[in-house]
């Protein structure tokens, strides 16, 4: 009756104003479609503001791009031989954006924009994605919304996430992984879903294989009282394992999933990154290449990570945010290994470095709805009930001095690199590499150059096989043989950091043509030049 009484309105209700609980009962339902639009015009904006410029082109994202224009145009999963380096799911992504979104023909000057586009993208709804996780976790809609700015607007998180990286096409499965496995309505189909979206992720970045425990643990931690809990269990992990046989499969398929003559292997380039490539050395080591980038890391913004390690740390003992705990803790833990560290190892740990953060202040924080006794304090008397207003209390004023000397402290330091992101065109010399050898090289010569200045270069005019990537040059045996010697090459376009950290030794044929090159031009300053040479044969 009181619902056909609220439907059906007599002539008088109509003159009466709506009451208040109706009022905020209607706020409600628009409360978290308007955070979303929030956050999604946000993010887009902060994002998106002078990607075309900054920051400069890295080196694996000319690789991932050609790799995606190459499945449309090649018919191929690379422009190269296809050698199992990393899961090919990740640029499968990116190509179906740029062909949807006609992104090869819009930055056909400036290929890498249309990786970059698809980064804002990904972008926001790992935004999405930290908001949803937060609240699943408990977090109140406040700290939710700080956890994403937080997130949002760190320099190190805005440098990393700007750039066509596979970890940030990944992370935003990872995090739905973990949203679907803290279903509060513990549904069988949420717990597939958080399979296949962990199984995506890892089809994209092979090494986010180290965060099954932190999922295991939320389904676990969400599901252990559940009566549908063992059927979850199995249907999680079939549906894993078999989204993630399909890698193998394929290479089995191919004939190329162990090593052989002749051909490429699965298991060879797993065994190269596991044992044949050269280490970065130990974070504790102060010469290491390690901790020359966890320096670099620390450089952009040490609030974010070392306030989350610090935050993880403490929050040990919560049982909804333990599973980002094991998640933090478990990329910290292959920190301190001396493999090769790659330098967006970063990524992965950001979004839940801004959940650590935002979910100790939430449970420090006084809850004046429900009193203060969310304080996890036990109390099983009356002499410590009374302590607990004094605990939240003190909790409330450690989160507000937290707070004010990170605003006041780390404040100064953001603005001023946030600055340089949104104004400053930092790759403006790669643009000025590819104009110059567009205008003043025969387009049929042999020009070595980096990775990442292959599809514009191919755009420009290079479109034959005389546009060699740098390291296919002794890599490839396809690419050796066709060259022949170091005097087939005509024109080297190399970055100071190729020249300085390769050599003889890796890289014999480019660095025996470098012998009897002479410099022409250079674009840049510092690690960011980039040197272009005539080899007189």
């Amino acid at each position: 009756m009181a619902t056909i009484l609220e439907v059906r309105e007599g002539p008088g209700d109509a003159a009466l104003p709506p009451s208040p609980a109706g009022r905020t009962s209607r706020l409600a339902r628009w409360r978290t479609p308007a955070i979303c639009a929030a956050i999604i015009v946000t993010c887009s904006i902060a994002t998106a503001f002078n990607v075309y410029g900054n920051p400069v082109r890295f080196k694996d994202e000319g690789v991932y791009l050609a790799q995606a224009w190459a499945i449309p145009n090649l018919g191929a999963l690379a422009h190269y031989t296809y050698w199992y380096d990393h899961p090919p799911l990740g640029w499968i992504q990116m190509s179906l954006w740029a062909t949807v979104t006609d992104g090869w023909d819009r930055w056909n000057e400036q290929s890498t924009m249309a990786g970059r586009e698809f980064m804002i993208v990904a972008r926001v709804a790992t935004s999405l994605l930290i908001y949803a996780l937060g609240r699943r976790v408990g977090l109140r809609r406040s700290w939710a919304v700080i956890a994403v700015l937080v997130f949002l607007f760190s320099p190190l998180a805005m440098y990393y996430g700007r750039l066509t990286l596979l970890d940030n096409v990944a992370m935003p499965w990872v995090l739905a992984s973990l949203v679907l496995a803290w279903s509060p309505r513990r549904a069988w189909g949420a717990g597939v879903g958080s399979a296949l979206c962990f199984a995506v992720a890892v089809l994209t970045k092979e090494t986010l294989l180290l965060l099954a425990p932190a999922i295991v643990l939320a389904i676990w931690s969400n599901y252990r009282r559940s009566n549908n809990r063992q059927f979850v269990w199995v249907a999680f992990g079939l549906v894993l394992a078999m989204s993630a046989a399909l890698y193998p499969l394929y290479a089995l398929i191919k004939s190329e999933l162990t090593p052989g003559a002749g051909h490429v292997s699965l298991l060879g380039a797993l065994d190269w990154q596991l044992s044949a490539r050269k280490g970065s050395g130990s974070v504790f080591d102060a010469s290491s290449d390690a901790r020359t980038l966890v320096d670099s890391w620390l450089a952009l913004d040490a609030w974010l990570p070392v306030g989350g390690l610090v935050a993880a740390a403490l929050l040990v003992g919560d049982r909804r945010l333990r599973p980002i705990v094991l998640a933090l803790a478990i990329q910290s833990a292959m920190l301190l290994r001396q493999g090769y560290l790659p330098s967006m190892y970063v990524v992965a740990m950001l979004p839940f470095c801004a959940l650590a953060v935002a979910g100790l202040c939430d449970r420090m924080w006084t809850r004046t709805a429900d009193g203060p006794a969310t304080v996890p304090l036990r109390s099983d008397g009356r002499r410590r009930q009374r302590w607990r207003p004094a605990a939240a209390v003190a909790g409330s004023l450690a989160v507000v001095v937290f707070w004010c000397v990170a605003i006041t402290v780390a404040g100064s330091g953001w603005s001023n690199t946030l600055e340089y992101q949104w104004t400053v065109d930092a790759d403006a010399s790669q643009r000025q590499v590819t104009a110059w050898l567009r205008d003043n090289v025969p387009h049929d010569a042999n020009v070595v150059a980096e990775g990442e200045m292959w599809l514009d270069l191919h755009n420009a005019g290079f479109d034959g096989h005389g546009n060699i990537w740098v390291y296919k040059v002794d890599s490839d045996p396809e690419v050796t043989q066709r060259l022949g010697s170091w005097q087939a090459i005509d024109y080297l376009a190399l970055s100071r950091v190729t020249l300085v950290s390769e050599s003889k030794a890796t890289m014999p044929m480019v660095f025996e043509a470098l012998d009897h090159a002479e410099p022409v031009a250079e674009f840049g300053s510092a690690n960011d030049a980039v040197v272009i040479m005539r080899v007189d044969p």
